[in-house]
């Protein structure tokens, strides 16, 4: 079985009472909208900063940082710092997203902040539960655990190098976060869907061992 590395998140089509009550938990002073995003030119993936930065190099309006909130049903909310642009009373996101989503659902955080004389500084990312089921409380915390060793390590537009027991911890924890995510699947998912593991079977024809 191929290891589930990243869970299925993505934009949702709507602001759901469960979601919006689970960015109240993030941010409780600001409301989560729909922002249009159109890249810059020559724009780059997960750089929305330096995006934002050379955007307004040209163009009149301020930069605004906050979340970019991606869902999977039922299961969990996945918070990525993010920044776009205000235009006036609007707002605009300019960098590329790897789906190719022509929007994004944003939470403003004026609590956020991003140092440019960093070259190690990063976004911060969250994880909200949507389901009190224990494996999903697990899954969040491998992620974060795996966050944690990954952090240390300098910013690196390269595979990380990572060697040592932070190696051999990061195997454990790919591992871990694979099984606890099919669990996760197969407990929340119509079981003719087809598995993520991309074997292209359906849900109830994967085998019990790999389960």
């Amino acid at each position: 079985m191929t290891p589930l590395t990243l869970s299925p998140t993505k934009t949702p089509e709507m602001l759901t009472p469960k979601l919006r009550e689970a960015c109240k938990r993030l941010v409780p002073a600001f409301e989560p909208v729909f922002v249009d995003r159109k890249p810059l030119p020559g724009a780059r993936i997960n750089k929305c900063t330096f995006n934002v930065q050379e955007f307004l190099q040209s163009n009149l309006g301020e930069m605004v940082l906050g979340w970019e909130i991606t869902v999977w049903d039922n299961v969990l909310v996945d918070c990525i710092g993010h920044a776009v642009v205000r235009e006036g009373n609007s707002l605009l996101c300019v960098t590329p997203s790897k789906p190719g989503d022509s929007r994004l659902l944003f939470l403003p955080d004026s609590s956020l902040s991003f140092d440019f004389s960093d070259p190690n500084a990063r976004m911060p990312v969250a994880e909200l539960p949507l389901s009190s089921r224990p494996e999903v409380a697990s899954l969040i915390a491998a992620t974060k655990r795996e966050r944690e060793i990954k952090i240390k390590y300098p910013v690196s537009s390269q595979p990380l190098l990572i060697q040592g027991q932070d190696a051999v911890d990061l195997q454990q924890l790919e591992k871990l976060k694979s099984t606890l995510m099919l669990k996760v699947i197969l407990a929340t998912s119509d079981h003719n869907t087809r598995c993520p593991c991309g074997s292209g079977k359906k849900i109830s024809q994967v085998p019990s061992s790999q389960r």
